[in-house]
């Protein structure tokens, strides 16, 4: 009893000295720092809400202050930012739930700076000036994939995929938001496409239709469809702020016998266009995460980028 009581008390001065250049803050705080600010869908409020509530892992909310007012928020578990994949690990969430690599973008005033003492390892280089106490790697292999500007960015440009576009048509294609379809029908979906793409089942399948179910709205893109028949699909999480949309990718199937219609490239350029249209339009920052950089064919779509590491060079 003496020694659980000891590490207790060990565990909970840890995560106190991580929280020495901050003060609490409710729940509704952060959430009002969150959508003024931007964040990414792994630290929005009620993907915080559904880990609490589905899986029993509670956030602390802490706020950052200058001269009275508050200038920045983050979500923690223990000593981990809320979400990171070294937190999701740590929780032991990895076979339960999959996000992939989320990005991790935290609501912070644009005109300020905090230093963080709590773990990350998928921060955005993006909020560098914002973000103080951070390594940020250079190798390729510990980079993160984020989207380029399309049709702008693409090396072929956009007149290949408008070429893709009308042979799909022509097809019989059908071009379907995701929204249409219930949490349960996209799980069905992309566990059925995932396979004839990749020959198994996506990580986490068990589990899949009860999440995209409780998590439906922030689902993002669009199913393309011979007919009645879905060909291609994409998994991404969206969250929405006052500045930011913040979109994470995180796998995706397609038919590999309609390799002529290329229909799993055709769905990333489209999902990837609508994005950037949206973020023009709305006058908004968009960071569309595919994840790490560990894969070649990302290397058409995205930039890579040195991702952040906080906190990890303090006694554990």
């Amino acid at each position: 009893m003496r020694i659980m009581e000891t590490y207790a008390k060990t565990s909970h001065f840890k995560w106190e000295w991580r929280s020495l250049n901050t003060d609490e803050l409710s729940r509704d705080e952060y959430a009002s720092c969150y959508h003024q600010w931007g964040g990414s869908f792994i630290v929005h409020p009620d993907v915080l809400r559904y880990f609490e509530d589905v899986h029993g892992i509670k956030a602390r909310y802490r706020g950052y202050f200058r001269h009275g007012q508050c200038v920045g928020a983050i979500a923690v578990w223990g000593e981990f930012i809320a979400g990171d994949y070294s937190a999701l690990r740590a929780h032991r969430m990895i076979d339960k739930v999959d996000f992939g690599y989320p990005a991790v973008y935290l609501p912070i005033d644009p005109s300020h700076r905090c230093t963080i003492l709590y773990k990350a390892k998928y921060l955005l280089k993006l909020q560098r000036p914002q973000l103080a106490g951070l390594l940020f790697l250079k190798q390729d292999a510990k980079s993160m994939a984020i989207l380029k500007k399309i049709p702008e960015e693409l090396p072929s440009g956009k007149k290949e995929f408008q070429l893709k576009t009308r042979r799909f048509e022509r097809q019989g294609g059908v071009v379907r938001d995701v929204q249409e379809f219930s949490g349960e029908e996209v799980a069905g979906i992309y566990i059925d496409l995932f396979r004839q793409r990749w020959g198994d089942v996506p990580h986490a399948s068990h589990s899949l239709g009860e999440t995209l179910s409780v998590l439906k709205k922030f689902l993002f893109g669009k199913i393309l469809c011979l007919g009645e028949t879905p060909v291609a699909i994409q998994l991404n999480f969206r969250a929405d702020t006052r500045r930011t949309i913040c979109i994470d990718y995180v796998n995706g199937g397609a038919d590999k016998s309609l390799k002529k219609l290329s229909p799993g490239a055709l769905l990333s350029y489209i999902n990837g266009r609508n994005a950037w249209e949206e973020s023009r339009l709305a006058n908004k920052l968009l960071v569309y995460s595919y994840g790490k950089a560990n894969v070649e064919y990302k290397e058409q779509w995205c930039h890579s980028v040195p991702r952040g590491l906080s906190g990890l060079w303090l006694p554990s």
